[in-house]
């Protein structure tokens, strides 16, 4: 018989469950009112303490009233309902052949069943609120744990962080309670049911039940306990909860400081009792802010409410996340203390004034990223060291905003967020995704008023744990779950909890149930047409560049935009990691696996669709998120007038003076600093502007030699997370002073020779040959000193192995005709002849089914140098864009190190390449590509005046005609294609070969990032049918070569 203990406020269908719980037709893991049985209300998240030294530690693990479970526990897995083990949950049940479990996990990443990758659709048959009973897996849990007679006469509660997706809870053979609601702490008051000495709990857990509709998140479908298991004792007259309120006055300057503290008391007396609360500043102890003592006779519940202006606040925000410390405390009428607990509190105003979201008075721009919680080896189970490095790494990257997507965040990350400053939009744990696909759509459950009661349960768990973390500045209904008359309620109820703070909901669109336009993937031309109709409420992009594989191009354009517009306030990039599983092949080599990789029973998937992060599972650096970097950089420099050595330096702060940076410059030609200098410091204000000048006298222009300027500023002090000296921003602009180098009369080189016969044109000179074949129109031998420096011959190249994007809007099948282009060109005249020491050979190919037609021309010079021009005229306007255009010269493996003057270090693309300065660079062919975690375009560089590879004596120079784009892969390019239906890892199916593939090219195209599911590159970085000309040099070289100085080879 279950003993059930009702909690104010009663439900009445627990009244029926007690009636005929034998008779239930409907199972509430199917009942969409039935979402929780005997759990606490939901409260603030604090910890209760003895007395005010350990509270002020935050560690309630040094606390004698409470005990983590987390560690091994007995495990069993059944397929389903029918197969788990019925009555496992009695004391004398023996659980001796179970095998073990860590707790927190979710079971499939520790071998029981398999993870299900989807993004949108659900992971069984849409027929809400039912799910499967065949493949339905059960988890049972149990344990014993100790209950230490310092505990006696005291209340026992357990708190379960979080459990995915439904469980059943007992403890000592007893029934406690049913949760769901999968991303909020499940809390129950164990009391009636446990013992002094041992006890045993155990846990019934359900992958699936009617609360999945609702949790269909992009994400892995996992399930278990995957946060935090404990067990704490509280008094019977305590802190029920508390709701702190840290505003500031109208001129942003004092703060307004109240709090009301909720008071439970379940003794049979009703004596006063104290409530003490005292606001301190945490680095100056002795600075107390507020100190204030209030006495009431208490009931079995009661409020206490207080009040205080503190003048001259420090105020909170993502830049200066200043913290005071609340100390509560609760006391006897003799004056002894019940309770203490502590809270950061941080005085901040958030308001929507004149079509601005203002923090402070400040309009603020979110630099802003989605983060899910995920672990390549833990799944959703975070740890602390984990969240702190994602902290210190956006704070790093100018990330000044999260949100939490899709679902309350661990409450650990709150805190941290509070100390070290973020903005944090808190998202309540309603997605259905998967409903858009079948039968009345998303309206089948928003408007359902047997719904409403959960989806008004998720909202409002959220906000009363999550209320009095001042990093929240909005709480956001939900994700991708439709609209409709539930969330219309939610926005109500959150309203009238919170004025706070502004409610936000993607799909409302326009509806007023959004305080803040919240839309995703808008396009430029899509939120600058908002921007200019002088809407009264903000835009702020809840998702945008997404970052799937090689992707995050044009975000520039996007921040030109932001800028252009008030309304417009930034966005929340998608996503900050990849979503991936750590796994091993059969060699035991570690690979990142995504959807596919697990479950041959369940094939459906959507791939590696979780592969969309600035950062891998690791935590170590996508190429992307250094654009993200130096786009989000909140200082900027624009050039003014650079003859005169004029930069404009911005301060693109909110809050906070540049005073606090340190400015230094360089002036650099062919890589080496011909002049630099300290600025000391700037005291310019947030948003002001100043001009800078630089003394450009002392630089004499060398002939060939360009100069760059590079302005940078780094941090003057330590600051958490970042150290001194960290580079926070940086722009570098070309100086107008560059002069060509005198160019030399090939006449004056060793002679010549130029044959031709009915195969091929051949040029010799000394110590090298250069053969044409006239079929394939191609340039197919190339040797110098009896060395062949290609292995094939040079053919021009169309093609790029897609990336994710460009897979997602069809490019393969859209842009296939260029992907054998240069085997279908046929030659239709060589021509030939040698002119001042010169041999000139031109070469007219056509491709009927591209309409297009190519003409390549060659210089060869007598000291081996070629000069290739190419003109590429695609005449059918109805032809597809061309991925690139350029050369893939194939080489020898022994060509492993490469060397460069362009963009760089890392790769960088046409429409994302402002991170990469303009610089010499050098490193192994090898290091030059980038495992994504699907097989696909990487390595390019930009904007590259000459590239260089070698075996350690001899090489092989491009020089640009003025510049180019070009990649470096020591393995056949075609490596790299997509496979349709395969699973391809980076890591594994990328291996390097004795094989050199150089792409030397006018440029490829651009590598999009609006969405992955349709959006082309912009048009702007995009090669359309049209006439391209480009030229380059191939400069034969050895290791007595300056490779600067060979650069500067010009020819009249």
């Amino acid at each position: 018989m279950f003993k059930l203990q009702i909690n104010k406020p009663s439900y009445f269908w627990l009244i029926l469950l007690l009636i005929g719980c034998e008779k239930k037709t409907q199972l509430e893991w199917e009942d969409p009112t039935v979402f929780e049985i005997n759990k606490e209300p939901p409260r603030s998240h604090f910890y209760s303490y003895e007395n005010l030294k350990i509270a002020r530690e935050k560690n309630p693990g040094k606390s004698i009233y409470f005990q983590s479970l987390n560690g091994k526990w007995k495990f069993n897995f059944a397929k389903n309902y029918d197969k788990r083990p019925k009555g496992f949950y009695k004391s004398n049940y023996n659980d001796s052949n179970w095998s073990d479990i860590m707790v927190p996990g979710n079971w499939e990443l520790m071998g029981w069943s398999f993870p299900i990758y989807l993004d949108e659709e659900y992971p069984f048959p849409v027929n809400p609120p039912f799910v499967p009973h065949d493949y339905n897996a059960v988890g049972s849990y149990r344990r014993s744990f100790n209950i230490p007679d310092i505990w006696n006469g005291k209340e026992i509660f357990l708190k379960l962080g979080s459990v995915r997706s439904a469980f059943y809870l007992w403890i000592n053979g007893e029934f406690v309670g049913y949760s769901q609601g999968s991303k909020t702490p499940a809390e129950f008051n164990i009391t009636a049911h446990s013992n002094l000495g041992t006890n045993n709990i155990s846990v019934e857990v359900y992958r699936f039940s009617d609360g999945s509709y609702l949790e269909g998140q992009d994400t892995w479908r996992v399930s278990g306990l995957e946060r935090d298991v404990s067990i704490y004792a509280r008094n019977k007259t305590r802190i029920s909860d508390f709701f702190v309120n840290a505003d500031l006055d109208s001129t942003y300057n004092n703060g307004l400081f109240s709090i009301k503290v909720d008071i439970l008391n379940e003794l049979v007396s009703n004596d006063t009792i104290t409530v003490k609360a005292r606001l301190v500043d945490p680095v100056k102890r002795n600075k107390i802010l507020f100190d204030s003592t209030k006495t009431i006779s208490i009931d079995s519940t009661s409020s206490v409410h207080i009040e205080s202006i503190i003048k001259r606040v420090k105020k909170w925000s993502a830049e200066e996340p200043n913290l005071y410390q609340l100390e509560l405390s609760l006391l006897n009428n003799t004056g002894e203390l019940i309770e203490a607990t502590t809270q950061q509190v941080g005085f901040r105003k958030i308001e929507i004034k004149e079509g601005e979201l203002l923090i402070n008075g400040k309009s603020i721009m979110f630099r802003g990223v989605n983060r899910h919680e995920w672990d390549p080896y833990s799944g959703r189970s975070i740890s602390e060291e984990s969240m702190k490095m994602d902290i210190q790494l956006m704070k790093q990257h100018n990330i000044n905003a999260v949100r939490n997507s899709h679902y309350p965040n661990q409450e650990r990350w709150y805190e941290l967020c509070n100390e070290y400053g973020l903005y944090v939009i808190d998202e309540a744990n309603i997605e259905a995704h998967g409903m858009r696909f079948h039968d009345n759509s998303f309206e089948q459950i928003t408007n359902d008023t047997l719904w409403t009661a959960q989806w008004l349960d998720r909202g409002n768990r959220m906000f009363e744990r999550d209320k009095n973390q001042p990093s929240i500045i909005m709480w956001s209904m939900g994700n991708e779950a439709g609209d409709g008359q539930n969330f219309k309620k939610l926005y109500q109820m959150l309203k009238d909890k919170d004025s706070s703070r502004p409610v936000v909901y993607e799909p409302a669109k326009l509806e007023l149930h959004t305080d803040v336009v919240f839309p995703m993937y808008d396009t430029i031309e899509e939120i600058s047409e908002y921007a200019e109709s002088k809407y009264d409420r903000p835009l702020i992009l809840c998702e945008y560049a997404h970052a799937m594989g090689n992707s995050v191009g044009n975000l520039i354009d996007y921040w030109e935009t932001f800028e252009r517009y008030k309304s417009l306030q930034g966005g929340f990039i998608w996503d900050w990691v990849d979503q991936v599983i750590a796994k091993k092949d059969s060699n035991g080599v570690e690979y990142w696996a995504y959807g596919g990789d697990f479950g041959k029973e369940f094939t459906e998937n959507d791939s590696n669709f979780c592969a969309n992060g600035l950062i891998a599972a690791d935590r170590s650096l996508n190429p992307h998120i250094k654009e993200v970097k130096k786009v989000y950089q909140p200082i900027r420099f624009k050039s003014d007038n650079l003859k005169r050595g004029r930069v404009k330096v911005t301060n693109d702060f909110d809050f906070i003076n540049l005073s606090d940076y340190t400015f230094s410059w360089f002036i650099k030609g062919d890589s080496k600093i011909v002049a630099s200098g300290r600025l000391g410091t700037l005291d310019l204000e947030a948003g002001e502007t100043r001009t800078l000048t630089f003394n450009l006298s002392s630089i004499r222009p060398k002939l060939g030699v360009r100069y760059f300027l590079t302005v940078q500023a780094k941090t003057k002090y330590k600051k958490p997370l970042i150290p001194k000296d960290y580079l926070v921003a940086w722009d570098q602009f070309e100086l107008p002073i560059y002069k060509e180098s005198k160019a030399q009369d090939p006449s004056n080189l060793t002679s010549i020779n130029l044959f031709k016969n009915e195969l091929n044109t051949e040029v010799y000179g000394k110590g090298f040959k250069v053969i044409f074949n006239h079929e394939m129109g191609q340039l197919s031998e190339y040797e110098i000193n009896g060395l062949s420096i290609i292995k094939k011959p040079i053919k021009t190249n169309f093609w790029r192995a897609p990336n994710d994007n460009d897979l997602g809007n069809g490019m393969p099948a859209r842009t296939k005709i260029w992907k054998e282009a240069s085997e279908r060109f046929s030659t239709l005249s060589v021509e030939s002849e040698l002119k001042n020491n010169t041999a000139q050979i031109t070469i007219i190919s056509e491709d009927p089914l591209s309409s297009s037609t190519l003409r390549s021309k060659y210089f060869v010079y007598g000291n081996g140098v070629i000069r290739i021009n190419q003109i590429i005229e695609v005449k059918d306007s109805t032809v597809s864009e061309i991925p690139r255009f350029g050369l893939k010269l194939s080489m020898s493996g022994e060509f492993d190190q490469v060397s460069w003057f362009g963009r760089g270090p890392h790769e960088s693309y046409w429409d994302r390449k402002t991170s990469a300065a303009i610089g010499h660079y050098s490193g192994s062919v090898w290091e030059q590509s980038f495992p994504y975690v699907r097989p696909q375009e990487t390595g390019n560089k930009t904007d590259i005046y000459w590239m260089a590879v070698s075996n350690g004596s001899n090489g092989l120079m491009a020089k640009g005609l003025p510049t180019f784009d070009g990649s470096v892969h020591q393995y056949p390019y075609e490596d790299l294609d997509y496979v349709p239906g395969s699973q391809r890892h980076g890591n594994l199916d990328i291996k390097s070969k004795d094989h050199l593939d150089w792409l030397i090219d006018y440029k490829q195209m651009g590598v999009g990032g609006d969405n992955s599911w349709g959006a082309r590159t912009h048009n702007k970085y995009t090669l359309f049918p049209g006439k391209y000309e480009f030229s380059i040099m191939l400069i034969p070289f050895d290791n007595k070569n300056n490779l600067s100085q060979l650069s500067k080879l010009k020819f009249e």
